[in-house]
Parts: C-alpha cells; structure tokens; sequence
C-alpha cells in the first residue's frame, strides 16, 4: 500500500479527488466508503426497521430469508446463476446478507460515503481501500458437498461451514487456481491472512454499474466483520464542511456517480427526475 498515492487524513475535496482519480488508473485496489462505522458490519447485522425505527440483527435468519429469495424471485432472475451471485442479488435489492459491499471504482465509493449522511460519526467520513491481490479471491461457491445438483440453500450452509476450516478452505481455493494456471488462465495465489472477496458474474445491472464486488467476513458475530476491515484494509478519514459535502456530490454528479446511474431501475429513473424537478421549482420559487 505504501505506493498508493492516497493520503491518510483529507479536509480538502480537491486534494481528495485529485488523488482518487491516480488511483482509478489502477487494478490493484478495491473500495468502500462509509458514513457510519456500523456500515463495515454486514448489513444483516443492521437492517434498519421502520417501524421501531432500531437496527435490528437479522442472523438467525439468514438461511430463512434467502431461501425465501432464491423460491419467490426465480422467474425474475437468470436460471444459470452461480450459488453466491443468487445470495448477491439479494444483497443488491435489499436482502440482509452477510456479504459487504466493495466496489473497483473510488468515486462510486466516494458516492456512497457522502449521499446519505449529513452528519457522519465523529465528523468524519471513511474511505477504505483494499490491495486486491493481498487477498483470496473466489468466482464461485466452494463447497464440499457430493450432490450433483445441490439444494441452493444446502450449498450455501455448506459453503460457509467450509470457511471455518481455512486451512482446508485455501486447500481447494489453491487446487483451483493451480487448475486454471495449467490452463494458461492467471490465478493469483490465495493469501492466508487476507480477506475472502467474491468476484463473481455480473448477475445484475446494479452491480454492474457499481462495478461490485464482495467480502465475505469469516466470522459476524459482534463487530468482528469490521474488525477483520480495519486490520486488512486502509482507512482515509474525510473531513469536508456541508458546502464541500454538497459541492463533491455535485462534482460526482456530473462525472455520471448518481442513485440514477448506480442503481439503473425505473423507480430510480422516476425518482431522479421528480427530484430534478423539486430542486428546479425550488430556483424558481
């Protein structure tokens, strides 16, 4: 990390942005922005009820709710889907999952950090950039099961049964990327201590547009996921006014890093538009 042209602290959005767009000639980092030190725990730890308005912990039902998914949404989702991209999807359209965001692009990161949080925890907003190939990464579901065609839900238990055993767990991701080296296809070499990253297909057009990708945390209980990000990966404090926070997310805004582009649905397009129109009346008015 130490080339990484990033600083540690920024109060200027100039500076900030001058050094993200160095970084975004590069392959070797992956991203995520928060307001909230909460956000790097899995979001099935935190869903936000509104009608207790709390962050309730939905880990018991992890299984329950994405076997719901993968039953009532089949006939709206590609029937060739890997088992994580099924449990992705569901993290894109609003299923608690374990799985946590992270993205190839900086400002999409950035994006997220600034646009929903005026008042971040401790005045300041979080950058976390990860080095890639520090990392184990997967492109599909590791799981020890014998079954031809496994039960989704089954594979998935078993998958995150295997992950527990990391030694056996780097056995077969390691088996696999000597496989596809053999085929002249590059693989890099797991790295034991680094975290768990899915890269799978691009099953959906939200994560397309987010160019996302996936940590797969190996423990969630208490802050544990979060505690695994901070000692794996850099932390940069952003420290902007209100007017820096608006003028970024204009500047974001013009280079295409908006709810309408990141999440390419017709309820977004209709909702950018009608606020388009709000803030025009409010000009005029």
């Amino acid at each position: 990390m130490n080339e990484s042209p990033i600083k540690e602290q920024y109060t200027s959005s100039k500076s900030l942005i001058n050094d993200l767009i160095r970084l975004t000639r590069s392959d070797q980092y992956i991203f995520r922005g928060v307001s909230r030190r909460i956000e790097l725990n899995p979001s099935i730890c935190r869903k936000y009820d509104r009608e207790t308005q709390t962050l309730v912990n939905l880990k018991d039902q992890e299984f329950a709710l994405l076997h719901a998914f993968r039953q009532q949404a089949s006939n709206l989702l590609s029937g060739t889907m890997e088992t994580l991209d099924y449990v992705a999807c569901a993290q894109h359209y609003g299923i608690p999952t374990r799985l946590i965001d992270w993205t190839c692009n900086p400002f999409t990161a950035l994006y997220f950090a600034l646009a929903e949080n005026k008042q971040p925890d401790n005045g300041e907003y979080e950058l976390f950039v990860l080095p890639l190939r520090e990392q184990i990464i997967i492109h599909r579901c590791y799981s020890p099961m014998k079954e031809a065609d496994p039960e989704f839900i089954e594979e998935y238990a078993a998958f995150l049964k295997l992950l527990r055993d990391k030694a056996r767990f780097l056995s077969l991701v390691q088996k696999r990327n000597a496989a596809l080296n053999a085929l002249k296809i590059a693989a890099d070499d797991p790295h034991p201590q680094g975290l768990i990253i899915y890269n799978g297909s691009f099953s959906n057009a939200r994560l397309i547009a987010q160019a996302g990708l996936f940590s797969i945390p190996s423990s969630i209980e208490g802050d544990e996921a979060a505690e695994e990000i901070r000692r794996r990966a850099r932390c940069i404090s952003i420290q902007l006014s209100d007017k820096e926070r608006r003028e970024t997310l204009g500047f974001l805004d013009n280079m295409g890093y908006n709810k309408q582009r990141l999440f390419p649905d017709l309820q977004n397009l209709c909702d950018s538009i009608v606020t388009q129109a709000l803030q025009k009346q409010a000009g005029i008015e």
